[in-house]
């Protein structure tokens, strides 16, 4: 085996860094001679910089040097990243992006009310009875997602509702509305239903939306043929 013999090194050595600021020719520290000398040069890519001075980038590892006057300043890095930072946000919105919905018009806000009452079969829909409000119903200002609410006043075609979001009081259409349950595999078939086909379950059978009962005119019931 050759003496001297050693591994070849994967990265830059240190004594061959350059030394010298910024302003003037860069030497190498072992060498003495203009950086980068021979031997960094093996362990080196050269490029080139926006401002146009030379840029050497080590091949196996992260650092970098600018050769000559720095180009921009620790600002100038920061605002740079910034810039990049709100162009990626942009491209990649996270949802609900709350700053892209309009102001919230004035609704009346309130306590939570003190009611509480869970459905125990099909039409059994009371004032604090919990309740999904579907995306779209409120105003787009409350973001186009589920809200949870409770019914306060149920009717149709609209029932009023307590967003336990931010205590407001709105007026939501009854189909918009559907029940909160437990798990699923818990839930009967009616928990899917909309608080109006509950609403409409529980009408007597004459009174059902849409029907209506033919009134036969008495004007003529006194009269006989002349």
């Amino acid at each position: 085996m050759a003496t001297g013999w050693t591994i070849r090194p994967i990265r830059l050595p240190d004594e061959h860094l350059p030394t010298g600021t910024r302003e003037v020719d860069w030497q190498c520290r072992a060498c003495a001679t203009p950086w980068p000398c021979e031997t960094a040069g093996e362990f080196l890519r050269q490029g080139r910089c926006t401002c146009g001075a030379t840029t050497w980038w080590e091949t196996r590892g992260p650092r970098k040097w600018h050769v000559g006057p720095r180009c921009y300043t620790a600002t100038d890095v920061i605002l740079r990243q910034a810039a990049s930072l709100k162009v990626y946000r942009e491209a990649h919105p996270h949802y609900p992006p709350s700053h892209y919905y309009p102001p919230k018009p004035r609704r009346v806000r309130r306590q939570k009310p003190p009611y509480w009452h869970r459905p125990s079969g099909p039409g059994d829909i009371r004032p604090g009875t919990w309740t999904w409000v579907k995306p779209g119903a409120l105003h787009p200002a409350w973001g186009d997602i589920h809200q949870l609410a409770m019914v306060t006043r149920p009717g149709l075609p609209k029932c009023e509702v307590w967003l336990i979001l931010d205590g407001t009081v709105h007026d939501v259409r009854a189909d918009q509305l559907i029940l909160a349950g437990g798990p699923r595999k818990d839930r009967p078939a009616w928990w899917s239903w909309t608080v109006a086909a509950h609403l409409e379950h529980r009408k007597p059978a004459g009174q059902a939306s849409g029907t209506r009962t033919a009134v036969q005119p008495s004007l003529l019931s006194g009269l006989t043929d002349v």
